[in-house]
Formats: C-alpha cells, structure tokens, sequence
C-alpha cells in the first residue's frame, strides 16, 4: 500500500521485489511488491522484526545487495529510477543524495584509520576540493555534537554513543536530501539512544532531511516519525500515522507489536503487592572492584543488596556502570573482587574448591545473546547434558534425559521430543534462549544470573521469555538477579530495581518507588530517555 504524501516524493519504492538465491541456484523471495514514497523533510519509521525484509528493503535502495540478489521494481528519486541500470547508475546517487547509517557503529568504521580520514573518504569520492576538506569534516563532526579534535582520534578511542554520532557524520557529508537509518540505536543504552534520536530529528529539521528509520522498536518510531510502515515477512501490512497505529491498528500485527512493547507510565501504575522478606538467598556486602594500572580504576566502589528465594531483582544502569562486573564476581570470575558475597550460606569469594563446585550448581547464568551463546555443533540435548556430566549428575544416560526433559519442559519447549536433537540454526531467537534457560535449570540451582536475557531479541519474543523467568521464580523459588538496561522492563516483571551509577547504587526500591518516587536526578534522567509507544509524548 501506498500513502500519497505530496506531487513529488523525494523517494519512491515502487512494486520492490527481492529473491535470495542459494548455492543451489533456487531462489526464495524475501520482500513482495513494496510501495513505500518519502515526502521531503519527512521521517518515517519502517517497523518488523528480525528477518521481515527491512534492512534487504534500504540496502536494495542503495543497490548494496549481495551478488546472489535478484531485485525489480523501481527507486526513485525525485523521480529518477536509480537502479535501472545497476550498480552504474546508482553510484553517483549514494552519499550525494541517498546516504546511509549502517546498523552497527561498532564495526562502521575501519580501525587503523582515523575518523576524519574514513570521512573524507566519501569527499574524496564525489571530487570534494581537498583544500576544503578538513574544515568540512571538523564542520560535519561539530553538527552531530562531537568536540574538535574528534578527527584525529581513532574509533577505539571513542564511546558507543560518539561512534554513532561520527558515522552520522559520515552519512551527511555530501549533503545527501534521504538519509537510511538501519537500527541506528541497537547496542546503545537508553541514555545514549535518547541522545541519538534527538540528534537525528534535529537534523531532519534542520537540513530539511528526509529519514527512513528502521527499527524493531516502536517506541523508537513514536518518539522520532510522524509516519510508520509495520513490515511482516517481506510484506508492509500497515501504514499511516503513528498516532492513528496507536490508536486504532487496522491489523492485528500491528495490535500485537504495540501491546509487546513496555511503556513504562502504564507499568509503573501495575504494581506488585509487596511480599514478606524471606532469609536472604544472595548477600552482597560492600563489594569492591579496583583494577590496577596508570590510573587505578574502581569498576564496583562498595555494592551492597540482597536476592531473596523467589525474588527478581533488577540492577539497572548505563553501560560500564558495573553491573556486569558485578554478576561475574557473584561467579567467582573477578580475582580483584573484595568484600563478602555468600550464597546460600556458602563464602563465595573465599569458597574452598569443594564449595566452588557446589557454588557453580546453585549459581547459573544466563547470557545476553543466544546466538553465540549455545555452541553450535551440540544439539539441545548435548547443551543440557553437558552440565550434567560435569557435576556428575545421574548415573546413567536415561537419567540424565529425565532431567532434561524436564527443564525443557519447564521453560515450554514441549513436546521435548521435537527439540532434543535439533541444533541452534534450527532454533528461533526466543526458543534459543528458552534452551539457555533450560540449560541453566538442569542442575537445580537455587540463584539464576540473567545478563540482558532478553537485549537480543525481538520485542513480540521478549516478553514470553521474561514472563517465563518471572513464573519460574514463584513455581520453583529460584532467586533471580537480572542484569538490564531497561529500566521499563524492570519495572514490569521485577520484584525490586537497583540502579547503578559508576560502580555506586544510588537507589533502590519497588518498581512504583523507583519509577513513581525516583529520588536521584540519574533515575530520573533514565526515566525520561525511555522511548515511549505512545506518540503523545513524543519529539516531533
């Protein structure tokens, strides 16, 4: 479907057509007959999940497919079908009139050269006068925020959220009028991503430029487009107004996508009755981090709290705020870490070696990214019977499959016979992570570790798995610590919220207190940088 902007769109897919053919040479369409059209100055947000077809819709836009794409339809550009002719008639076009800001800042740009070089890179290109060129890009590193200097430091040297403002940089070189913005927040905390979304739509205002926001977050989407297309399996499904998708979706997708995402002014208002306090599962006392070197560093200045059996306890912050260092030294990971942290009764920091097995069978993580997590050469019977062997749990093969069963069953991955033998690729993202879990559970523990469970995967995939950790701390009494920078998601599904700050807690409460009475200006800095999905509050 096609929404009728203005006589002329600065961009316009037309009937976009994708087939990805195999070593085989079949080919499978991925994205069916598209119509999308960009009014100048406009931002729309393209919304889906993993693997609907977004990313293959703007990198076929910019004729950036891989050799084994086969692509019809038309792009145009002000009217021109910049990819008639290949990969020849679509080269003029890319930086000087359709740029792109590649998903990933991290691996954006090439280590061993500096900022301004990788940007004058695109100058160069498009036969920008090299007398000119270094004030241009102090002039295009200064427009995204970043200070002088900035040109002459090496990507290594700059954090997350400054990566991600020097490839916008980048993209704006050559003054391009459409900007393609591929996941331009993924990896960043919500800090910096709030940061980033007001960085884009002042640009858009200010330059008159025309942005394509792909993301599978629609509060991303409320907070920055006036317009949103929902993408499902190759197919635009829906398309309109932010608000009006908000209000009243026409597909039940879209109903979905929307009800998946937590907007943390209705959670706040959902709270928990308090229970009462149980002995302590997991006491953390004073806990110190400090790394030696140049300049000592104080990753964990003085942690103390504690998980009670049946507990879900969120530690919130930043990235680099401690909160993973934190988790790694309740697993006897840090050798630097001092300070007390007993679980179950046990000292883990002084355990003995008998006390450090039976710390690692009552303590089990669970990590951020299920797709590197799993080994892949093991099936999922293999990934859960490997603990087992370990800690010499049952006595023969028939027992350990009981137990295996079991925690599959557990986390719903039913019936186990389906999944016994299949291997990670044949796993989606949630199931992946329902595996992780279950892998986790096999030993019994007593305390479960969740480092950003959910970071990687999809929103509508998201809340089943937190929904399942929060029904497997009241059914089995597990204590759960989980690590996130979300705080709106902890305010959903957590019993308490920690929010660190430089290696410090500067609060913690009930998710209503935290979230409804913050009493440290960093708490409610992080409030107010969470992107809503209700376009009523947002930057547009």
């Amino acid at each position: 479907m096609t929404a009728a902007l203005s006589p002329t769109p600065v961009l316009e897919i037309r009937d976009l057509r994708v087939w990805f053919a195999n070593d085989r040479g079949e080919e499978t369409e991925t994205v069916h007959g598209i119509n999308l059209a960009l009014a100048p100055g406009e931002r729309l947000g393209l919304v889906g999940e993993s693997g609907c077809g977004k990313t293959t819709t703007i990198l076929a836009a910019l004729g950036l497919l891989p050799a084994n794409a086969t692509v019809s339809g038309q792009i145009l550009l002000n009217g021109t079908d910049i990819i008639a002719g290949g990969d020849a008639t679509v080269r003029p076009h890319r930086w000087k009139d359709i740029a792109m800001v590649f998903q990933g800042a991290m691996s954006a740009f090439n280590p061993v050269k500096t900022i301004g070089w990788q940007i004058e890179e695109a100058l160069r290109f498009h036969g920008f006068p090299r007398e000119t060129m270094q004030a241009r890009v102090r002039e295009l590193l200064g427009l995204v925020g970043l200070p002088d200097g900035t040109e002459k430091r090496y990507p290594h040297e700059l954090s997350g959220g400054m990566k991600q403002r020097a490839v916008i940089a980048m993209a704006l070189s050559c003054e391009p009028k459409v900007l393609l913005a591929d996941e331009p927040t993924t990896a960043l905390d919500v800090v910096v991503q709030d940061q980033i979304l007001r960085l884009l739509v002042d640009l858009s205002d200010r330059l008159g430029l025309a942005v394509i926001l792909v993301t599978h977050d629609l509060g991303v989407v409320a907070q920055s487009c006036s317009r949103a297309a929902v993408m499902r399996a190759g197919d635009i499904v829906e398309i309109g107004e932010v608000e009006q998708l908000y209000r009243d979706p026409a597909h039940s997708y879209t109903r979905t996508l929307f009800e998946s995402t937590p907007d943390i002014t209705a959670v706040a208002n959902a709270t928990r009755a308090s229970e009462p306090a149980t002995e302590p599962l997991l006491s953390v006392r004073d806990l110190t981090v400090q790394y030696a070197g140049r300049r000592e560093h104080r990753a964990v200045d003085g942690v103390s709290f504690q998980v009670d059996r049946g507990e879900l306890v969120a530690l919130v912050g930043q990235s680099g705020c401690g909160k993973t260092t934190t988790m790694q030294s309740i697993m006897g990971l840090v050798p630097e870490a001092t300070g007390g942290i007993e679980v179950a009764g046990i000292n883990a920091l002084g355990a003995k070696r008998a006390e450090r097995k039976q710390l690692r069978s009552l303590v089990q993580p669970i990590f951020q990214d299920p797709y590197e997590s799993l080994d892949v050469r093991f099936t999922v019977a293999d990934t859960l019977e490997e603990p087992l062997l370990i800690h010499r749990v049952g006595k023969n093969r028939a027992e350990r499959l009981a137990r295996i069963s079991s925690a599959l069953e557990s986390v719903g991955l039913t019936p186990v016979e389906q999944y016994l033998d299949r291997y990670p690729h044949q796993l989606s993202g949630g199931q992946r992570q329902r595996v992780a879990i279950a892998s986790g559970l096999v030993l019994t523990p007593s305390l479960l570790l969740a480092d950003e469970p959910v970071s990687m995967l999809d929103v509508s995939v998201r809340s089943g798995v937190l929904q399942l950790l929060a029904e497997l701390k009241d059914t089995a009494g597990l204590g759960i610590l989980m690590i996130t920078h979300d705080l709106s998601t902890a305010a959903e599904y957590a019993d308490r919220i920690i929010v660190m700050r430089e290696g410090k807690i500067i609060e913690s409460g009930t998710p209503d207190e935290v979230v409804n009475r913050p009493q440290d200006p960093y708490t409610q800095l992080l409030i107010n940088s969470i992107p809503s999905p209700d376009p009523a509050h947002a930057r547009v």
